[in-house]
């Protein structure tokens, strides 16, 4: 064989399959949490501690009455050992970022695994305690260095949302949008934060410097809406990713984000419980009489109702009860959508498809029967969705249109 093609194999064997495995697929990487009763939020920051930016992160996060984790690496932890001292002393989360920062596919692989071990003595030397999680910087894996941690019994973790303080373009008030909404600088949107998501910020450098600004207003409009930020340590519900959610993440990566651009659905993202989707859509019938005698008939101005399956699936791992709160607390964001989003301000009826009608119509749903061969269509495609993302199978209930006008809707959660 060919030299160079020997030389790709083993790059790819080397580079590309870790970061498949690890990075891009999240196997056997903490990437999240479970949506809870009170929804958490990991917060996390690498490439400290640095004396120029790491205080102010603290005084933030004291200000704020928040503790994190830190992902530290053992250089400088070495240097600035009061700065050890003053993370352990306020609560804070000692993880391991390496001995030095840089990138794992510029390391040999010795040079990799001791790295990582060399980084991890050092903290246990100034801790008394070895580090429960290791993220490696730039978040990039290598064979070695999963050799390395193994050995070490470390626990791998990536992130779910990068807040990009790092960036020359980002300032506070973008990384503050970035990280709870999704919007992204030029516009374009991410999805925002969710109960159990991961975040990644930094204490140390430029990025450190525009987390310590962006920080009070980040922290304040999180807890606004709900979150509870705290250390990745004491996030419920943590686990490794494993191969049987590849099917799940693939799906969302292309059926679901093809079907949103197509479609045009966007998320109602005002609170850490909130679940909805929704696309404006003509109501597709049959007509109805809604609760104050008027007629409903096909066509009517309208919008599609969607759940946001991933939210809903992790926040019913939690339980049941856990789900429908997070459901019925969604409701006025509903009403809020009709106030503040122009495109959807003569919208006379939220609809949408549901297999769980019998708990929608206490919270204000009309209930209304499908033509069979629809019914059938439909309950297949969600029977299928209700597996994919994890949940226990379901007896064969058919599904139904469910449907809120806007005057009920208004008067419960306006």
């Amino acid at each position: 064989m060919n030299p160079w093609l020997w030389g790709g194999a083993a790059a790819a064997a080397y580079w590309g399959v870790p970061y498949a495995l690890w990075q891009w697929w999240g196997i056997d990487v903490v990437q999240r949490g479970l949506g809870s009763s009170r929804p958490e939020l990991g917060l996390t920051f690498d490439d400290g501690p640095d004396p120029a930016t790491t205080p102010r992160v603290l005084d933030a996060l004291a200000e704020a009455g928040v503790r994190a984790t830190f992902f530290v690496l053992g250089e400088r932890a070495e240097a600035h050992p009061e700065l050890i001292g003053r993370l352990r002393d306020e609560g804070h989360e000692l993880a391991l970022h390496g001995w030095r920062h840089r990138h794992g596919w510029l390391r040999f692989p010795w040079e990799a695994a001791a790295d990582v071990r060399r980084g991890a003595a050092t903290l246990e030397r100034l801790t008394g305690e070895r580090p429960r999680f290791f993220r490696p910087p730039h978040g990039a894996y290598t064979w070695a260095q999963q050799a390395a941690i193994s050995r070490l019994g470390l626990t791998p973790v990536h992130w779910t949302i990068e807040a990009h303080d790092w960036h020359p373009r980002y300032g506070p008030r973008e990384v503050i949008a970035r990280v709870v909404a999704g919007e992204l600088p030029g516009g374009g949107r991410l999805e925002g934060a969710a109960p159990g998501d991961i975040v990644v910020m930094h204490d140390a450098g430029p990025g450190g410097e525009t987390a310590a600004a962006a920080l009070p207003g980040l922290l304040a409009e999180l807890q606004e809406r709900g979150f509870n930020p705290k250390p990745v340590g004491e996030l419920r519900g943590l686990r490794r990713g494993r191969w049987r959610d590849l099917p799940k993440r693939a799906w969302v990566a292309t059926v679901d984000r093809f079907f949103d651009r197509v479609y045009h659905v966007e998320e109602l993202n005002y609170a850490a419980h909130s679940v909805f989707r929704v696309a404006r859509a003509e109501y597709p019938g049959p007509a109805v009489t809604l609760p104050d005698g008027r007629r409903l008939e096909p066509g009517a101005p309208a919008a599609e109702l969607h759940l946001h399956s991933e939210r809903m699936a992790r926040a019913g791992e939690a339980g049941s009860l856990t789900a429908f709160r997070f459901f019925k607390k969604s409701m006025p964001d509903l009403a809020r959508a009709l106030r503040e989003r122009p495109h959807l301000a003569d919208v006379q009826v939220f609809w949408g498809v549901s297999l769980f009608q019998e708990i929608l119509e206490p919270v204000g749903f009309q209930v209304v029967e499908l033509p069979p061969l629809r019914r059938r269509f439909l309950g297949s495609y969600m029977h299928f969705l209700h597996r994919l993302y994890g949940g226990t199978p379901l007896k064969r209930v058919w599904p139904r249109l469910v449907l809120i006008d806007r005057e009920t809707l208004l008067e419960r959660y306006g």
